[in-house]
């Protein structure tokens, strides 16, 4: 009823030959997040049996749910977000927390692409690009704000999950993708999807909004502070000339 894989390392190749269960059972739990639906089964018949079965009918939207676990949220629900376009398929779930990092994981064809790529440009773009036009059309932000990157990501926790049929990677390890069709293609589908979904709920969206606001008044406070302990030093620094020396009398 199927096909049945042997596999054994070779002690020649492989310093260590002893499968680590856990390993195993994170990289299967993390498939069966990808593929909605799909039943994955662990067994370990070594010493203590071990098993595990893993489904996950939410697919992505519960890997964000497991992710952010135990960690304050800014609001429940978890958007989602999916689509087709020129043969790649997208699939993004994202959801903040009140923490001040932010985490993204991106994936082509179920491979962990841990130095991201196109597709990870493409999300940040579309992400910042809505909050930014959402906040200035509902007046949240004032007209000469506009929300950075880093103000829109800060506190997220993100899965961006494509298909590709013809992915081209950068090196060998598989670690960042380089198409440039897909850039376009997540940074299209987020968008639309992301502008319904801040309509759809504004209560959610005022939140967002008011997280990447306080990010960006923060960054602001602390580019003006960086910017008086340098001109503090640049005035002690060195001496001035003629007019300008500095003084070296209280006397008047």
């Amino acid at each position: 009823r199927g096909t049945r894989i042997h596999f054994k390392p070779d002690e020649q190749i492989f310093p260590d030959t002893n499968f680590h269960y856990d390993t195993l059972a994170n990289r299967l739990r993390e498939l069966a997040f990808l593929n909605r639906g799909l039943t994955i089964e662990i067994r370990d018949e070594r010493g203590t049996p071990k098993q595990e079965v893993f489904r996950y009918e939410g697919g992505i939207r519960e890997f964000v749910v497991e992710l952010n676990r135990g960690r304050e949220l800014v609001d429940e629900r978890v958007a989602e977000f999916e689509g087709t376009m020129d043969g790649v398929q997208v699939d993004v779930a994202f959801q903040y927390t009140t923490s001040y990092d932010e985490r993204i994981f991106t994936y082509v064809n179920n491979i962990n692409t841990r130095e991201g790529g196109t597709h990870l440009v493409g999300f940040k773009a579309a992400l910042t690009r809505s909050l930014n036009n959402y906040g200035k059309r509902e007046n949240l932000l004032k007209k000469d704000d506009t929300l950075g990157g880093d103000d829109c990501r800060e506190g997220l926790t993100a899965v961006v999950s494509v298909k590709v049929p013809e992915p081209q990677f950068e090196g060998q390890t598989k670690m960042k993708l380089g198409n440039s069709e897909v850039q376009s293609a997540v940074e299209q589908i987020v968008g639309a999807k992301l502008a319904t979904f801040l309509e759809e709920n504004p209560r959610a969206a005022k939140s967002l909004i008011e997280k990447a606001m306080n990010a960006f008044a923060a960054r602001a406070a602390a580019r003006q502070a960086r910017d008086l302990v340098r001109r503090k030093n640049a005035l002690a620094g060195g001496g001035l000339p003629g007019k300008l020396a500095d003084c070296t009398s209280r006397k008047r």
